[in-house]
């Protein structure tokens, strides 16, 4: 990206008073014409995309599915990037942070990207995107093509796969499997949940904890029924809730980075921007421990 740091800045001056003049100057302009340093990969941190098989991610949430298609197109959304250290680094680019816009149009958006799908969806992807520009909601997604792996709905893709391993998917309970927590959640109404009807209930893992996530999205609503997003365990047949959103929020997918931290990745949406959101434990906690990207008018 655009930080660098020059080679002219580290000179001392013991060594510049031993210099002659004839020296000094011809120092000076060999320093200058030094090509800037490049930032670490941990400094910067590498990119992260949403990937999704049709225009579902900004036009309502991610598609529920379809066929497995090995190669085809898909939307790519870059978001975030995540360091080797476990930090995750906005883009500065967003309709509430305009000022880095510019220079991540000149120096990101402008070149042509490949990408790995990192995610259980689609893993190994290879996905290619074109060089993109701003919309005026400040939204970049871009339509790329892949090969080499099946994408159903939605994916995380990252420019630099190396940093990550494989992550289990958030697996859709059938009728009888998600017999035990529909009757968990029974308790939760109808302080923290109006109705159990029409939920989408996922298990899900991350690192060893093993997690219910509860969805209603607007594909599922029934007015006058609410959109629900819910995290949580089962304990001796009891629902702990640990996280519980109210707006339009669904998931995208899991990674894991080779540390052996896992992390949930959803979008969010209500009717005039849509952003990210990512989970993960701290300190054996569960922590929504990033919000950001996305677009908005």
């Amino acid at each position: 990206m655009g930080r660098s740091k020059s080679m002219g800045k580290t000179f001392k001056m013991a060594a510049l008073s031993k210099w002659t003049s004839v020296g000094l100057m011809t120092g000076l302009l060999t320093a200058i014409s030094q090509p800037a340093m490049p930032v670490s990969a941990d400094d910067r941190g590498v990119m992260l995309a949403a990937v999704s098989r049709d225009n579902s991610m900004l036009m309502g949430g991610i598609s529920w599915g379809g066929p497995m298609i090995a190669q085809g197109t898909a939307d790519v959304e870059p978001f975030v990037r995540l360091t080797e250290s476990g930090k995750w680094h906005d883009l500065n680019c967003t309709s509430d942070n305009t000022s880095g816009c510019p220079a991540f149009e000149r120096d990101y958006l402008s070149k042509p990207h490949k990408y790995t799908v990192i995610s259980a969806d689609g893993h190994g992807a290879t996905i290619y995107t074109p060089p993109a520009k701003l919309s005026e909601c400040y939204d970049f997604t871009e339509k790329g093509s892949y090969t080499g792996g099946s994408i159903a709905g939605s994916a995380i893709a990252t420019s630099t796969p190396d940093l990550f391993t494989d992550s289990p998917p958030p697996h859709l309970l059938n009728r009888v499997d998600a017999e035990p927590v529909l009757k968990a959640l029974s308790v939760l109404i109808p302080e923290k949940l109006d109705s159990n009807l029409h939920l989408r209930i996922y298990s899900l893992q991350l690192d060893n904890h093993d997690l219910v996530l509860i969805q209603r999205a607007a594909a599922d609503v029934v007015d006058p029924l609410k959109r629900v997003f819910m995290i949580g365990e089962m304990e001796r047949g009891r629902f702990q809730l640990l996280y519980q959103g109210d707006e339009e929020e669904r998931n995208l997918g899991t990674v894991r980075v080779k540390n052996g931290h896992g992390f949930l990745i959803t979008t969010v949406l209500d009717s005039e921007s849509q952003r990210f959101h990512v989970y993960g434990f701290q300190d054996g906690k569960l922590m929504k421990i990033y919000s950001g990207g996305g677009s908005s008018c």
